[in-house]
This record gives structure tokens, C-alpha cells and sequence, in this order.
């Protein structure tokens, strides 16, 4: 593969969408599912796990400075909360072997799963979780998928550079291709993802209950 950059902004994205980026983020998709199912039904079977992850959940929610000096959520700050968590994904892709990005994915497939039996557990309908996830979830969870997508190709590009495979991305073209992910389609993707959790979300959420 050449490791020359392409003059396009975007013609290494196409490049790697071709060469298997695509596939990366389709597995994301279809392991993220999986896991959120997992979560919610053992989560429903075993109620003194979801109360342990629910408590966990909402104390780390509860430290995220994501509010205003009104109390209510800033999109400007779940934005930049988003954006960054979105970058270190693809950036634990640089390390080899290891494929960190599956974590990250993991974490939040579990907490979705987790969630969902906390309003299944609490009476709440699925419409109600569905309203408090979907309208900024449209937007958030296909940045989160080719977050992990991209974290994952990189890892399995560098992978096999360090196995002797010069066919493979080099560090820099990995580099640059998280980057062009983050600003070319991340960030619209996020950015407005954030304003509506922030302003439209609620008053979704708010005709269901």
C-alpha cells in the first residue's frame, strides 16, 4: 500500500473504506449490539449487578463537567467531552497487537445494555429509553462506530507492519487517517449530535414520561 498522502482531504479515508476500514466498522457495529444485548439480559437476571453498574454509571456521569453554570447540559461541553473520547479511541489503535479500541467498545455497548435493564427494571417502557438515546443516538453511535472501526484497522495495519508486512500502513498514514476521520466526519457528526442531546433530547424525553 502507498504511504504517500493523498492530495484529496478525504482520499485516504476512501482508500482505507476500501481496504477494509468498511468491515472494521460493520464488526464494530455487530459486536457493540451483541454486547448491549448481553448486558441487558444478564443485567436483568442478576438485579444486584445492575445495581452495582448502575451506581458505577451514574458516578461517573455525575463526574463528567458536562453541565452549565445553570445546571443544565452545555453541548459545548458534551462536545468536547465526545470529540475527545472519540480521538483516544482511534488512538489506542497505535498500539499493536493489543486492539484497545474493543475495550473502549465494550465499555459502552455495556453501559447502553446496562441502562436499557435499569429502565426495563424501574417500570419504564422501551419507548422511554428509546426517546432518552435515539434522537442524539442517530448521530452519536455511528461516530462511535466508525470511532472503533478506525481504532481497529489502525491497530490491525500496525500490526502487521510490525510484522514485516510493507503492504501495511505506516504510522504516519495511520496518523493521518485517524485525523482525517476526527475532523472530516467526526466532528459535524458530534457537534450536532451534542446540540440536540442538549436541547432536544430532553424535550423528547420529557413527552414520554
Amino acid at each position: 500500500m502507498n504511504d504517500n498522502i493523498p492530495r484529496s482531504p478525504l482520499g485516504g479515508l476512501r482508500e482505507a473504506w476500501a481496504d477494509g476500514l468498511r468491515e472494521e466498522v460493520r464488526r464494530s457495529a455487530i459486536a457493540f449490539m451483541a454486547i448491549w444485548a448481553l448486558f441487558f439480559a444478564v443485567c436483568m437476571i442478576l438485579p444486584d449487578l445492575r445495581a452495582k453498574l448502575v451506581d458505577m454509571m451514574f458516578s461517573t456521569l455525575n463526574g463528567m463537567d458536562v453541565t452549565d453554570a445553570s445546571g443544565k447540559i452545555s453541548a459545548l461541553a458534551l462536545f468536547l467531552n465526545n470529540v475527545q473520547a472519540t480521538a483516544f479511541i482511534m488512538l489506542y489503535g497505535l498500539v499493536p497487537f493489543i486492539q484497545l479500541p474493543a475495550l473502549a467498545l465494550g465499555v459502552n455497548a455495556m453501559m447502553l445494555g446496562v441502562m436499557a435493564s435499569w429502565y426495563a427494571a424501574e417500570g419504564l417502557s422501551l419507548l422511554a429509553y428509546l426517546a432518552a438515546l435515539l434522537p442524539h443516538g442517530v448521530l452519536e453511535l455511528p461516530a462511535l462506530f466508525l470511532a472503533f472501526g478506525t481504532g481497529l484497522y489502525i491497530c490491525g495495519q500496525l500490526t502487521r507492519r510490525c510484522r514485516k508486512d510493507k503492504s501495511a500502513q505506516s504510522l504516519w498514514a495511520c496518523m493521518t487517517l485517524a485525523s482525517q476521520m476526527l475532523l472530516s466526519v467526526l466532528v459535524p457528526l458530534l457537534l450536532t449530535a451534542s446540540f440536540v442531546e442538549a436541547y432536544v433530547t430532553p424535550a423528547v424525553a420529557a413527552l414520554v414520561h
